[in-house]
């Protein structure tokens, strides 16, 4: 599946002027100021999908501390479903919430989409695009230094390298990937990077989508097979944004492991009718566990898979 690029930009308006009451130079007093967060949209728009809704569940502001005990403050109140593709159509932004926030230097930048789905071009059928990495983080590589005055943060999300396509079609996952950070004060460019090697290491780890086929057929949640039967597990199509080496570790329920992203294993069934198989990849910093049931074939089921 080709995508056009379709990016998103977060603008973290941060109308800061100074944490509860504190008195200018003068005498006079400042109230504490507001944080609001609005999305628009650049680029093109995508010319396989006519509206991609992504759920944006929180966005958490980190204030570093002396001590390394971090607090946050989280912008977005609710759960909010924005058509990334309509914002661009239309050419309009939209708030997410507002929220007080303390002056300071805040170090990271969390942010957390839970839900994305897409409408496709060609048939209109509603899809669902699993979100496997639903926080985006941006942390400890720039200092978001807010002072008294206007603050923007602005992060354009490249839709084209966060949507993935899978099985011809059948799969979407959403992982979401940065093109550019900025950020303002007072309109003034405080930095800017779009060099994407600079921007992965900018963003926090993400763990790997894992991606299984039981004998050539994409496995959810369950697969029936033979008792003794030669099955094939093929994990190879696990996706890692980062790029990072994968090693596979599979758990067969039954006393035995192997390693490999495509692996042979056989069922005895004697003993039981249902193993669950487990998956974990790892990536050299975070994991992924993925479980599926294998369910022995009896007389009078057929095989398949969910």
């Amino acid at each position: 599946m080709k995508l056009k690029i379709f990016s998103v930009v977060i603008v973290v308006g941060l109308f800061v002027l100074a944490c509860g009451c504190v008195e200018e130079e003068g005498g006079g007093e400042v109230t504490a100021g507001t944080a609001s967060v609005e999305f628009l949209v650049t680029d093109k728009v995508t010319e396989d999908f006519s509206h991609v809704n992504v759920t944006f569940s929180e966005l958490r502001l980190f204030l570093q501390a002396d001590d390394d005990n971090d607090s946050y403050v989280s912008v977005i109140s609710e759960p909010k479903t924005v058509d990334l593709v309509y914002l661009n159509l239309t050419n309009v932004s939209e708030s997410l919430g507002v929220e007080e926030i303390e002056v300071g230097n805040y170090s990271k930048l969390w942010i957390n989409v839970s839900n994305v789905t897409g409408v496709l071009n060609s048939t209109g059928k509603t899809v669902n695009i699993t979100v496997p990495s639903g926080w985006l983080k941006i942390q400890q590589l720039h200092l978001f230094n807010i002072t008294r005055g206007n603050h923007t943060i602005t992060i354009d999300i490249d839709l084209e390298n966060s949507i993935h396509t899978f099985h011809g079609g059948e799969e979407y996952k959403f992982i979401p990937v940065i093109s550019t950070l900025e950020h303002r004060h007072e309109h003034q460019l405080q930095f800017r990077e779009h060099d994407h090697s600079n921007i992965k290491n900018m963003v926090g780890n993400r763990a790997p989508a894992i991606d299984i086929l039981v004998n050539g057929t994409l496995v959810k949640k369950s697969a029936r097979v033979n008792p003794n039967e030669t099955v094939e597990f093929n994990a190879s199509a696990t996706l890692d944004v980062d790029d990072d080496n994968l090693t596979f570790a599979w758990d067969w329920d039954d006393g035995e492991n192997s390693t490999g992203a495509v692996v042979n294993h056989s069922f005895d069934g004697s003993t039981k009718k249902l193993y669950k198989v487990t998956l974990t990849v790892f990536d050299g910093t975070d994991e992924a566990i993925a479980v599926i049931d294998i369910n022995i074939h009896t007389s009078g089921q057929g095989n398949g898979q969910d």
